[in-house]
């Protein structure tokens, strides 16, 4: 009997990325095989293929923004069949945490990321638990779909951070997560919506998506120019995802006092010349958002489906499996050019 392969993006060490050719994965008890469609390259898969991701344990099988079909179940699956679409939640909780006792799965102190500390989809198959499966719509397209698990942790972020409809929102950094936090915040009623980058093109992208105003802050002083913008009274709520170790600051400068300061971005930059005296005198929040919910993944692939979110100017380049690393290559060289990069796994 010949044993059926996979083909998989193995990354052995830091930027020493193969394709290999390994038995395909037999689906056990509560799991499903999934037989993936597309995956969606962010900047955590970059810092991992870079070895700049810390606690990173190699070789790895990188990729959690991923969509698929489901090709068959093991025992004790109902709720899923094989031919149905779906989107992975790369969360791996423990389930026996006092946060998972919570039902604060994404805030599991043992959880692993799909793609990092569990096996990724990078790759022709993959296995996992059915729980973390989230049906699609089957006319929805596999590869623009793979923005959905992104779209969900800006979703988290803005529901922590509780805007409000009129309230004036400043995003700090316009790449992927920058321009779904304004999408959304526009949809959310917010106004105004104050977009602010250093890349003009993607600037030009936030105002079709619903910016209201776009500060280039090579140009502008961005502080100077919220503060113009809201009437001297400053933003209701900042949102960074820019990561940058000066956004704390310029941020809480950008805020009204009692305003909100939401830290979305993830990074390992430090924070320098920053004072406490702001949190005191001004009264502001600052909000962290860890990842997302499985609450959060139906709303945002309702918000896909129906056209509430446009993602599709959110992928710049499509590449096969067998070419992925060309695909992190081409990323690392010009990582400002690019929003998302998708490595489509079907043949």
């Amino acid at each position: 009997m010949i044993e059926l392969q996979s083909h998989t993006a193995l990354l052995r060490a830091p930027r020493q990325l193969d394709i290999v050719a390994r038995p395909k994965p037999i689906p056990e008890l509560n799991e499903i095989l999934v037989r993936t469609a597309a995956t969606a390259v962010c900047h955590t898969d970059l810092d991992i293929y870079t070895g700049n991701h810390p606690g990173v344990n190699y070789p790895v099988v990188m990729g959690h923004e991923a969509t698929g079909v489901v090709e068959s179940v093991g025992d004790n699956v109902s709720a899923l069949e094989p031919g149905q679409h779906i989107i992975i939640n790369p969360i791996i909780a423990c389930g026996t945490c006092d946060s998972c006792a919570r039902d604060d799965e994404h805030l599991c102190r043992n959880a692993g990321l799909f793609g990092r500390e569990v096996e990724g989809s990078l790759s022709e198959f993959v296995r996992l638990d059915a729980k973390y499966a989230h049906v699609l719509p089957a006319s929805m397209s596999l590869s623009e779909a793979t923005i959905i698990e992104t779209l969900a942790t800006v979703r988290h972020a803005q529901q922590r951070a509780g805007l409000l409809p009129n309230e004036s929102v400043v995003i700090l950094g316009q790449g992927t997560t920058g321009l779904l936090h304004t999408q959304l915040a526009s949809l959310a009623g917010a106004d105004p919506v104050i977009g602010v980058s250093r890349s003009q093109w993607k600037l030009d992208l936030a105002t079709n998506m619903g910016a209201n105003h776009a500060i280039e802050a090579n140009v502008e002083d961005a502080v100077d120019e919220v503060l113009r913008l809201t009437n001297g009274l400053g933003a209701d709520l900042v949102i960074d995802t820019s990561g940058a170790g000066t956004a704390l600051k310029s941020g809480i400068d950008m805020l009204r006092p009692g305003g909100r300061f939401s830290a979305f971005s993830v990074s390992q930059e430090l924070v320098s010349n920053f004072s406490t005296f702001p949190l005191y005198y001004k009264e502001v929040n600052i909000i962290g958002s860890r990842a997302l919910t499985a609450a959060d993944i139906e709303p945002a692939i309702d918000l896909v489906a129906t056209g509430k979110i446009k993602v599709s100017d959110l992928i710049t380049e499509t590449y096969p499996l067998k070419q992925a690393g060309e695909a992190f290559e081409r990323y690392e060289q010009n990582p400002e050019s690019i929003l998302r990069i998708l490595i489509e796994s079907r043949k």
